[in-house]
């Protein structure tokens, strides 16, 4: 299951090569205006990460780093779009 949906989100390279350059254009143009699109994609992924470590070893604690992290992501993503 997890590894369906890693090959699906995997197929997704070209999007986070996308993602990467708008990060880029934002840096250099000063507008920040889809970087919530872009914590929110990466929590998504983080969430999924945690899901495989955990399905890999259930007695490694990194998984519920990723599971923090990802929490704070979607957060502040939903901040950027709410101001």
């Amino acid at each position: 299951m997890l590894k369906i949906l890693r090959q699906t989100i995997a197929s997704i390279v070209l999007a986070v090569s996308i993602v990467l350059a708008v990060s880029i254009y934002g840096l250099f143009s000063d507008n920040n205006d889809l970087l919530p699109f872009t914590m929110a994609g990466l929590a998504i992924m983080m969430v999924i990460m945690g899901l495989e470590d955990r399905q890999k070893d259930p007695k490694l604690y990194r998984s519920y780093l990723y599971y923090g992290v990802s929490a704070f992501l979607l957060f502040v993503s939903v901040e950027g779009l709410i101001y």
